[in-house]
């Protein structure tokens, strides 16, 4: 009986290390930026760059919206470590929305 405890209450123990220990990303970690996104012609546009963005891994959270004359912009929150501006702007890119870095 003593070693069928002591064998749960290790896999348990092992058990919730594991699932703690899995993707936790503290809000400090992550990063918070504005893109100006070029060629959006309507309010549809954003919905588009949002779902290119949010495919990018390591992105937590998207905006966007448009201004009106072809520009617009998308503020994007992601992981650092998971991916990068480039990562950003390719992906708005790739979606038929060139992107660039707001200062």
């Amino acid at each position: 009986m003593r070693k069928m405890t002591f064998l749960l209450s290790l896999w348990l123990t092992l058990t919730a290390t594991a699932l703690l220990g899995t993707s936790t990303v503290l809000a400090s970690e992550l990063k918070t930026i504005t893109l100006s996104v070029d060629k959006m012609t309507c309010s549809m546009c954003p919905i588009t760059v949002k779902k290119a963005l949010r495919k990018v891994e390591g992105v937590t959270v998207v905006s966007a919206k448009y201004e009106g004359n072809g520009v617009g912009w998308a503020k994007v929150t992601y992981d650092p470590r998971k991916a990068d501006v480039e990562d950003l702007t390719f992906a708005t890119e790739q979606a038929g929305y060139p992107s660039r870095l707001q200062p």
